[in-house]
């Protein structure tokens, strides 16, 4: 390649990198100016568009971020699943993937409330009270549980999770189970951003329309960086729930909107996860 060529192919990425900083900067500089109107203003704008907020938290947090690592499944593991009696399992990608086979179907009713089918399954896996049932995926047919920490769901995470297969009359039929180990806080305790602060962002990034009702709000972490030699770290984050049907993340720490569907990621997690299993 000739010097020319290759000095047009930096001008090009320089270019292409400016354009993303002055994106991120513009992002963030409205975030900011958003953060510093009034309350007053705010609400008059949120009244204005008939967008209410339901009983939202309103004590401040502190919290850390956190670490953790990909759990590997060991001989006591294997006792505990002998003892299941309904099931064939085998380890993969140096076990730490499990993939369990049921050797009778296990009735689900989807339609059933959370309790009662987070007893159901509980009863088929390994640690069963280390994950928060997280709901049915009706496109793929599966049932979702995150991993917990502290009481609070690690969303979206395919090293900690649970996804349940079902058949056509909704009976489970096996499941992929990942977990993930070695939790640590990492750095000093800071401020979460408040509830109504989260949902001023989405209000922010056009995701709020009118008569719309931000109905709940909970507390857990995401993904923030996976690291080379296998430590995750995860963000405090706020899961707000609008018009109890619409899901958004915004990281409880910066402020910024986390763009996830959940089908996509049923979709790539147990396509990474099988791929894995195949190597």
């Amino acid at each position: 390649m000739q010097w020319g060529q290759i000095k047009t192919l930096f001008i090009i990425c320089f270019l292409i990198l400016d354009v993303f900083l002055v994106q991120q900067f513009f992002e963030k500089r409205e975030q900011a100016q958003i953060g510093l109107l009034p309350d007053s203003t705010i609400e008059e704008q949120l009244e204005a568009e008939k967008i209410t907020l339901g009983d939202l938290p309103k004590e401040s947090i502190k919290e850390t971020y956190i670490s953790a690592r990909r759990y590997v499944f060991n001989d006591e593991d294997q006792k505990k699943l002998d003892e299941l009696e309904n099931q064939s399992y085998e380890f993969f990608n140096d076990e730490t993937i499990l993939l369990s086979e049921l050797e009778e179907s296990v009735p689900i009713d989807v339609e059933a409330s959370d309790e009662d089918i987070t007893t159901k399954v509980k009863d088929q896996i390994l640690y069963g009270d280390n994950y928060e049932y997280w709901g049915y995926n009706k496109e793929a047919n599966k049932l979702l549980f995150f991993q917990s920490y502290k009481n609070n769901p690690i969303f979206f995470n395919e090293s900690g999770v649970v996804i349940v297969f079902l058949n056509e009359d909704q009976e489970m039929t096996r499941y992929v189970q990942t977990m993930l180990d070695d939790f640590n806080k990492t750095g000093e305790k800071q401020e979460l951003i408040k509830p109504k602060q989260a949902a001023i962002t989405l209000f922010s990034r056009n995701e709020l329309y009118n008569g719309d009702n931000v109905s709940d709000m909970n507390l857990g972490y995401y993904t923030l960086v996976p690291l080379s030699n296998g430590l995750q770290v995860f963000a405090p984050t706020w899961k707000i729930l609008v018009n109890e049907e619409r899901q958004y993340y915004v990281n409880a720490m910066e402020g910024q909107l986390i763009s996830m569907d959940e089908s996509t990621f049923v979709e790539d997690t147990i396509q990474n996860l099988l791929d894995q299993i195949e190597q």
